[in-house]
């Protein structure tokens, strides 16, 4: 594998996680599954890189109880993100004019 900076590992994390999940099993995945879908030894610096993007939103983080394992595994996915639709009563202020949904009726432009 190619050297990369911290950017470039963080984009490849994102791509190996995006990987995994078409593979179609589980949707949040460890660390040793991601390095090995990257081509690189699990090491610390992944792991904290993998936390710092926690810790800013980028990915979303779980620990779970494994058989067999004495401690809990640090598991590792992709947030989804939903559409919220507005409610019939917004107002919506274009150039100073106020316009509620509820007024349009049915017919929307």
């Amino acid at each position: 594998m190619q050297r990369l900076g911290r950017a470039g590992r963080e984009h490849a994390i994102k791509v190996a996680i995006q990987r995994l999940n078409s593979r179609g099993h589980y949707k949040m995945h460890t660390k040793g599954e991601i390095c090995r879908t990257m081509g690189i030894k699990s090491t610390s610096r992944i792991r904290d890189i993998l936390m710092a993007m926690v810790s800013s939103g980028e990915i979303i983080g779980a620990t779970t109880a494994l058989d067999g394992y004495g401690h809990e595994v640090a598991i590792y996915g992709l947030p989804t993100y939903e559409q919220m639709s507005l409610p019939r009563d917004h107002e919506i202020v274009i150039n100073g004019l106020s316009c509620r949904m509820s007024d349009l009726g049915g017919y929307y432009a």
